[in-house]
């Protein structure tokens, strides 16, 4: 339960080069009267300082308000990594009045100062060439017959990948819960995630609309975090039109959310609009 006035959703964008965020904050006002205040956007990094704050006013009509701000990480911010894996937290905070009631919210993002890039034949890191060394996650949990949700448990998961000197994993279609995405930001880990589905896109039937939706679900609610460096739609596509449909939805990715790479499918197609 929230308040009638509160943030919906928080996206952060980082810009390694300017040492700055793009902050992109969804505000709900459910009031029913126009209300205003102020949101303080402000730092942390896991384990050690805090940043100065950012406070910007605002004022919120009925229903939803969306607000952007460029908050400044300075000069001795640090960049994520396999061998770094520097975690920040934002907590966005507001405090706003109807002129009747007064509300209160926050919320706390993990995100990482990192920019995935394509060199060639190769990936970078925040400008640095570097070498995946992954191996095949596929969802099979048999003691429990589903995924762990607990950070700890995937933590095990990862160090036991680390100790076979890995820094990758490929999620094969199927998405991980949010503790996996936590235990890949403290690794130092790039996760490869994939939409729940091994079939025919762009036949023009139901499930098209419902790919664009989940993959559109799936990247608000774990695109925040620096572990997410890959996307494909799912794997090995078939029909008539998979190519026209996929290549669509990876422009629509690109131009969404540029906060990683995105491919069509894993195995195939082979288009030019796939990043990897």
């Amino acid at each position: 339960a929230r308040d009638r006035v509160a943030i919906e959703d928080v996206q952060v964008y980082p810009d390694v080069r300017a040492k700055q965020v793009r902050v992109r904050l969804s505000l709900r006002n459910a009031s029913g009267r126009e209300a205003s205040g102020a949101l303080r956007l402000a730092a942390t990094l896991q384990g050690g300082e805090a940043l100065p704050p950012l406070e910007k006013p605002v004022t919120l009509a009925a229903g939803e308000t969306r607000v952007e701000a460029v908050y400044p990480m300075g000069e001795a911010c640090r960049p994520w990594g396999e061998f770094n894996p520097a975690v920040y937290v934002l907590r966005a905070s507001l405090a706003a009045s109807d002129g009747q009631v007064e509300y209160q919210d926050a919320r706390d993002t993990p995100f990482g100062m990192r920019e995935l890039g394509v060199d060639g034949t190769q990936f970078t890191l925040n400008g640095e060439r570097i070498f995946l060394r992954g191996t095949l996650e596929c969802c099979i949990f048999p003691r429990t017959g589903y995924p762990p949700t607990d950070v700890e448990s995937w933590l095990k998961i990862l160090r036991a990948a680390k100790d076979h000197g890995l820094n990758h994993l490929r999620f094969h279609s199927w998405c991980p819960p949010e503790a996996a995405f936590v235990a890949g930001d403290q690794m130092g880990f790039l996760f490869h995630v994939e939409g729940p589905f091994w079939t025919h896109p762009g036949d023009g039937d139901p499930l098209d609309s419902f790919i664009a939706d989940e993959c559109g679900r799936m990247l608000k609610a774990y695109g925040n975090h620096p572990s997410f460096g890959f996307m494909a739609y799912g794997n090995e596509p078939g029909g008539k039109k998979h190519k026209e449909f996929l290549g669509a939805l990876v422009d629509s990715w690109k131009q969404a959310d540029p906060r990683r790479l995105y491919t069509a499918a894993a195995g195939w197609p082979m288009i030019e609009q796939n990043q990897y």
